[in-house]
């Protein structure tokens, strides 16, 4: 985190319980200690608003995180989430947090920096960054998806299914995973292709180096693309490229912060069935 930047950027979800009261105390503690502090009022927040920020702090839950992605991924701002929503795999921190331990974190005591892998996205002039995945369907609920897929050209395969779905390490335990994808480690350098309900039994996920470009070639005249769970836009005749982007996103994590017990505490892991009653 770059010690030399004073501004701590607010990203908040008021719809969540307490949203409000958590803020105010950890602004009121940062402001104590001199940083300046600016509470974003639009949601999500504007690229802009990142700017100069030392970190942003995220009040709500994942989906508040994925709302931040753009501004904090080109303006290198580390992410301090804080979940106040259900399962949290991003927002490490709870409302329990004091202020102490906030300051301390946010000034690099206790805490270490972990960088995460996202996905670019880009058809015609059009380019788009996902945190957890990009999905392309039909735009009809009832209607299947073809597609042909290639990697740095080769040919892959022909897709036929529900959808498709290009997972960062990160998402592999979200849409990735419900679909019957791998898991796969955040420090990873790779991503995953994961086919919805393909028509061929036989099509599995496939996982890509970071280096690897995909095309896409919908065969349907109104696919569609989706970002981290938003409907982006529709495209027709165009190639789809996705592939790693060269931009990153860093989340501010306490010391020892482990991966695993994250995936056993989330996903409800338990140890030897032999002894659980």
């Amino acid at each position: 985190m770059n010690s030399s930047k004073n501004k701590i950027l607010f990203a908040v979800n008021r719809t969540k319980p307490n949203a409000d009261i958590l803020v105010k105390r950890l602004s009121g503690a940062a402001k104590r200690e001199n940083f300046e502090c600016v509470i974003e009022g639009k949601f999500p927040p504007p690229e802009d608003a990142f700017k100069d920020a030392k970190c942003c702090c995220v009040i709500g839950g994942d989906g508040t995180i994925l709302s931040c992605l753009s501004g904090a991924a080109k303006y290198g701002v580390p992410i301090f989430g804080i979940n106040l929503g259900k399962l949290g795999f991003m927002a490490t921190f709870t409302d329990s947090i004091s202020d102490e331990e906030f300051l301390d974190m946010v000034n690099g005591k206790n805490a270490e920096m972990e960088t995460r892998t996202i996905l670019s996205a880009s058809f015609g002039k059009n380019r788009f960054l996902a945190l957890n995945e990009f999905a392309v369907k039909s735009q009809s609920p009832a209607e299947i998806l073809s597609a042909e897929v290639l990697a740095d050209g080769e040919f892959v395969a022909d897709f036929v299914g529900d959808g498709l779905i290009f997972s960062t390490p990160t998402g592999t335990s979200a849409y990735n995973l419900s679909a019957g994808g791998p898991l796969i480690h955040p420090k990873a350098r790779v991503f995953a292709l994961t086919s919805i309900c393909p028509h061929t039994l036989s099509n599995r996920s496939l996982v890509f180096d970071s280096e690897t470009k995909l095309e896409i070639r919908a065969k349907n005249p109104n696919a569609v693309l989706i970002r981290d769970g938003n409907v982006e836009k529709s495209w027709r005749g165009e190639p789809l490229f996705v592939e790693a982007a060269p931009e990153t996103v860093k989340f501010v994590r306490p010391a020892g912060h482990s991966h695993f017990y994250i995936l056993r505490t989330k996903l409800g892991w338990g140890g030897n069935p032999r002894t659980q009653r």
